[in-house]
Formats: C-alpha cells, sequence, structure tokens
C-alpha cells in the first residue's frame, strides 16, 4: 500500500489511494505530490514540504523531549496530565496526544485525522484526558492545556470549530460528537489548568513542530 501526499493541488495533504490523489492535482497547473511506502514517511514529509528534510525530521521525531524544570517553577503540579495536538494545514493532517507531567511518557495517542484542525484536536484530547480519569476512578488529578479554545470548548461542553463536515473528517466527526455527548452526560471535579508556556515553555505534550 502506498501513500500519497499532495503539497500543491486542491486539498493539500495525505491520500490513501492513487484515485483519491489524482482528483487533487489532475489539471492543477504547478501540483506538486509524491507516493511513499509509509503513512509515517508521508506524514514527515507533509510536514518537511521537501525530501532533503525528510532525515532531519525523522530525528526530531525520535528526539527524547526535554523535560521543563520543575524545580524552577514549583507551581506546576507535577502529578498530572498535559495534553496537546499538531496540525499540518488549515484545515490538514492532525493529532492529539497525552504525556505524564511527571515523567513524559505518553498516555495515549490518536490520529492523523486528515482535513481537522488544531482546536478540534485540542478540544478532544482535554475530553479524552477527563474520560480516561473517569474511567479510572480518578477525580484528583488535573489535567494541562495551552488552548484557550480548548479548554473553553470543554466549560461549554460543545466543540464550536466552524469545520464544515466532509467525507474526508466523517470519521473525526463521529469522534467529536461522542465527545460532546459525554461532556454532556458525564461530571467531573478534574481541574484543567492553563499551561502558562510564556513561563514555563512548551507544554510537555507538545509536538515539537513549531
Amino acid at each position: 500500500m502506498k501513500w500519497y501526499v499532495v503539497w500543491v493541488g486542491n486539498n493539500p495533504g495525505i491520500y490513501e489511494t492513487w484515485d483519491d490523489c489524482k482528483q487533487q492535482v489532475e489539471n492543477f497547473t504547478g501540483a506538486r505530490y509524491k507516493a511513499f511506502k509509509s503513512r509515517e514517511e508521508a506524514i514527515m514529509a507533509l510536514r518537511g514540504d521537501n525530501d532533503s528534510e525528510m532525515g532531519i525530521l525523522r530525528s526530531i521525531a525520535n528526539a527524547q523531549r526535554s523535560m521543563v524544570n520543575y524545580e524552577a517553577f514549583p507551581e506546576i503540579i507535577v502529578d498530572s496530565i498535559a495534553v496537546d495536538a499538531a496540525c499540518s494545514g488549515n484545515p490538514g493532517v492532525m493529532e492529539y496526544r497525552g504525556v505524564s507531567v511527571r515523567t513524559g511518557e505518553q498516555i495515549f495517542h490518536k490520529g492523523p485525522f486528515p482535513h481537522a484542525t488544531n482546536n478540534i484536536g485540542e478540544f478532544l484530547a482535554i475530553v479524552h484526558a477527563l474520560a480516561l480519569l473517569k474511567q479510572q476512578g480518578n477525580t484528583h488529578t488535573p489535567i494541562y492545556s495551552d488552548s484557550r479554545t480548548g479548554m473553553a470548548w470543554v466549560r461549554d461542553r460543545v466543540c464550536k470549530s466552524k469545520l464544515q463536515p466532509c467525507a474526508k473528517n466523517a470519521e473525526l466527526m463521529k469522534i467529536v460528537r461522542r465527545a460532546e455527548a459525554w461532556l454532556q452526560s458525564n461530571t467531573f471535579s478534574n481541574r484543567i489548568i492553563k499551561w502558562n508556556t510564556e513561563e514555563w515553555g512548551e507544554i510537555p505534550a507538545d509536538f515539537g513542530r513549531k
């Protein structure tokens, strides 16, 4: 199976079949696209935009992220979950994850989702963490997010994205509806705290692709 990256076309992104890719590039002046042997290579290629950066991107993806200096910021609650999302394009390919603030260990990771937005990812990441903690009977572990938008949507218990549903994001939209339903039918006492990026640096769940 091949994966196709479209950098310049009707709808840039990653496609699983040549027919889908062809629809984006056929008769499109200056179209740029290429096939890859794996989804991981396709994702990195889309982010890097050219073959010469592939090795660098692989190194970044595999590198150990530096931990926050918690001794310098005792106000940070280390027994917590940090969540974050990353999206290549708007809309584009999105993924989100949650990590342990104390250890940096990845707790969950979802995606990539095509034709999505970063705000949707931030929203889903918070809800995912809340649902996980609820399932574990954990009512005290807080969740850190660096997204005011995602936190506001969770507070209002609805995803307020203006992204239009389409065939590409049909599965993602089902997940969004399930997340909204969970929020509207569950209560939780876990605090959702804004990560102070300006003072503390990037949130531990950051994908490192800025």
